[in-house]
């Protein structure tokens, strides 16, 4: 019987480290408001609408990890469009649920913010592996 409370306490405990730890990632997680994403850039942060990016036509190539290739096509901006002209190394792209991407100066060029449905998603042409295509953008950070 005594066996049986130390489990039922030690399930508990580990019930409300559980919790405990949901609540603390959930309130940490990144969000912005309606259609817009903050962008980070000479220590200031301003929010984006991202209805009010001007839009154009692209399309090109993306592989995922197993080599496959896809044809993206859509209306988005290039991120070095976004980010203007602020002198930068590199740019993270930071999804909703806290997954994120950084693109190197180098390769800005290949980088697109996609638009659809008033959402924001990064996309990375001629990448080696599409784990930089960020969904549900919520911050752009130039570092």
């Amino acid at each position: 019987m005594k066996d049986k409370k130390i489990i039922l306490i030690v399930i508990l405990v580990l019930i409300l480290i559980t919790a405990g730890t949901a609540w603390w990632y959930l309130s940490s997680r990144e969000e912005a408001s309606g259609n817009t994403f903050t962008l980070v850039a000479n220590g200031t942060e301003k929010e984006v609408e991202i209805s009010g990016l001007k839009l154009t036509d692209f399309s090109g190539t993306t592989v995922n990890g197993k080599g496959d290739k896809k044809d993206v096509s859509g209306k988005g901006i290039k991120l070095a469009d976004v980010i203007g002209t602020t002198d930068y190394s590199e740019v993270t792209v930071t999804a909703d649920d806290a997954y994120s991407a950084s693109v190197k100066k180098e390769e800005i060029d290949r980088a697109w913010i996609q638009v659809e449905d008033d959402s924001a998603k990064l996309i990375v042409f001629e990448d080696e592996n599409s784990k930089r295509n960020v969904k549900n953008v919520v911050r752009i950070e130039v570092k």
